[in-house]
């Protein structure tokens, strides 16, 4: 380990990671502020190709590159505050996360341990989407992607420097191949091009791009500090410009990302005494922030997301600050007291064993808590029941056809259908179980596609395919037709319009027709809290707009003229007596999601719907 290369010390570089780090922390703290902050992500990828390529590269050249050494490295670098966030997160949530956050969390630490979260949170769903700020370790993509190109990029740089390749040549070729992926899937799966690693590698490939010329004897011939000034305040532009005018409803990263990369990359090679590096990046205050960006990165996160999540509502200005300021303590007590301590150590091979097996035991500890759907154990109360609204099953398309859903009694004679969006989704598991054994039962669940005045008038695909089993049914009409949606505040004349269009069920020509009314949102989480701990109780929000257009619904379709085969089913007035939804009734929560209700919810709503059906 002795006589591997060690890279000179650029506090500019160390200043550009405050740069990088600060637009971040501001972009979550004031995001209506700073709309671009999220590109700090990028600007360190370009940090960290530059210097650890640089090190590579170097040590292959002197032929005393080890594999042990530059591991041992990351881990050094990597571990000591990961484990400190990842450790703390997970005690916090055993006090003051319920049982589905925590499952969350859970699974999100076990992808952090194994630096594996980018798949985890590519699977899931957008970066910026709603529920982001309820994920308190999505941060955690990026130390991912950085990691799973450390695995590889020293193999293959090794390989190829045996058989005498030039590795400059490579890394332009490799970089060339990942930003043309990154192009090519931003417009056909922009989640993946956000978080798949090869979309995202050309990004620490222009840093090492960038630490092959410094090392090689192109990087001789020298341009004169006019030329690097230059080079440093175009670079400080782009990153002004990223940082700025981007926002969250862009494609990223595309061809937007050339802004904060381009910018890194400049700054870097502009040196210690480009204008922007020498006044601004090397100031003692931004070294400093530099000094401290790997574990204020992430401790910021979790602070935000974990605040979101026990207050109930996303951060307050001054919350926002609080959040801040508390992010940098912790940043510096885990540089002062765990990372520095660590890095000085001069038995360290002791304490790498020590930080592998510790990651390794918060990994399979996280995953058993997630696997346990987060130890509802932890509670005095009772396991809080919350079963699906749905059966299982859902429409599926293979082949440009449509399979519907279809559950209960196959052999049955008689078949209900049940259509609509998810409102008449989450009356599918009551249904089964009140009415399964008499009955076939199917579901297609697709929006407003039978509202239309004119049949198959909606374009849509999917509309068109529920359009075409609706023909294949008229052929054998069902027993009886349940149409139910979110209905919304309608306009009078509006509703009376759509009930007319409901009142000829698509042309089937039942022996029963029920229509379904809709129900509030609530704020599940809020009332989950409220079960199981104690510390987190509040008044959970009310949507008394919601509560109001349900009445308006109930008081206007009881005016309407009907046909004499068809009742309108009110779950609200079963659901929400004098006006106050029953989400938990003793250890049973009766709404699925916030929109949505549970089986059980749905058992107690519809009653006059499952007698009326079976009589």
């Amino acid at each position: 380990m002795s006589n591997s290369f060690h890279i000179k010390y650029r506090p500019d570089i160390d200043g550009l990671r405050a740069v990088a780090i600060l637009s971040v922390v501001l972009f979550h703290g004031f995001p209506q502020y700073i709309q671009g902050g999220f590109v700090g992500v990028d600007i360190f990828f370009v940090i960290s190709g530059y210097l650890i390529s640089t090190i590579i590269y170097s040590n292959l050249k002197n032929d005393s590159f080890s594999f042990l050494d530059f591991y041992s490295r990351r881990i050094k670098r990597i571990f000591p505050a990961l484990l400190a966030v990842l450790i703390s997160t997970f005690i916090f949530g055993w006090f003051c996360l319920t049982p589905r956050e925590y499952e969350t969390l859970n699974q999100e630490i076990a992808g952090g341990a194994a630096f594996f979260s980018n798949f985890i949170f590519w699977r899931q769903s957008g970066y910026f989407d709603i529920a982001a700020e309820k994920k308190p370790l999505l941060h955690l993509w990026s130390l991912a992607v950085e990691e799973q190109f450390y695995i590889f990029w020293p193999l293959i740089l090794w390989a190829f420097s045996k058989l005498k390749v030039n590795l400059l040549y490579l890394t332009v070729v490799i970089l060339i191949i990942s930003f043309v992926l990154n192009i090519a899937y931003i417009g056909s799966d922009p989640i993946g091009a956000f978080y798949a690693p090869y979309t995202r590698f050309w990004e620490l490939l222009m840093g090492a791009a960038l630490a092959y010329l410094s090392l090689d004897k192109f990087h001789n011939i020298q341009t004169g500090p006019v030329y690097r000034s230059v080079a440093s305040i175009f670079g400080f532009t782009c990153i002004l410009f990223a940082v700025f005018l981007l926002n969250k409803s862009l494609a990223f990263p595309g061809w937007f990302a050339l802004l904060p990369v381009l910018g890194a990359t400049l700054l870097i090679f502009a040196g210690p005494d480009g204008l922007i590096n020498r006044v601004l990046l090397r100031n003692r205050a931004m070294v400093w922030v530099g000094l401290i960006s790997y574990p204020l990165y992430l401790w910021h996160w979790p602070i935000f997301s974990l605040g979101r999540i026990y207050t109930g509502h996303t951060l307050t200005e001054l919350q926002a600050a609080g959040a801040i300021f508390a992010a940098f303590v912790l940043a510096w007590l885990t540089y002062k007291l765990i990372e520095s301590p660590i890095r000085k150590s001069s038995s360290f091979r002791l304490k790498m064993v020590v930080m592998i097996l510790l990651m390794i035991g918060v990994g399979v500890s996280a995953y058993f808590v997630k696997e346990n759907n987060g130890l509802t154990s932890r509670f005095s109360v009772e396991p809080l029941q919350r079963n699906s609204q749905l059966t299982g099953c859902d429409n599926v398309i293979r082949n440009d056809v449509l399979y519907p859903c279809t559950f209960g009694n196959l052999d049955a004679k008689k078949t209900i259908l049940i259509y609509g969006d998810s409102h008449a989704g989450h009356l599918t598991s009551a249904l089964n179980q009140a009415m399964g054994s008499q009955f076939k039962l199917i579901f297609l669940g697709y929006g407003d596609c039978f509202l239309s005045k004119k049949e198959g008038a909606d374009r849509d695909k999917m509309c068109q395919l529920m359009w075409g089993q609706i023909r294949q049914l008229r052929q054998d009409p069902p027993y009886a037709v349940i149409h139910a949606q979110r209905w919304g505040n309608m306009d009078p004349e509006v509703l009376r319009d759509q009930m007319r269009e409901a009142y000829k069920v698509s042309g089937l020509a039942p022996e029963k027709i029920a229509i379904v009314g809709s129900i509030p949102n609530v704020d599940l989480d809020c009332e989950i809290a409220n079960y199981y701990i104690s510390a987190r109780k509040k008044q959970c929000q009310v949507y008394a707009d919601q509560y109001l257009s349900n009445e308006k619904f109930i008081l206007l379709t009881k005016q309407l003229d009907r046909p004499k085969n068809l009742v309108f089913i009110y779950p609200y007035e079963k659901l929400c007596p004098q006006g106050i939804c029953q989400v938990i009734s003793g250890s049973t929560a009766n709404y699925w999601d916030d929109s949505h209700m549970s089986r059980d919810g749905a058992l107690i709503a519809i009653p006059n719907l499952i007698e009326y059906l079976k009589n």
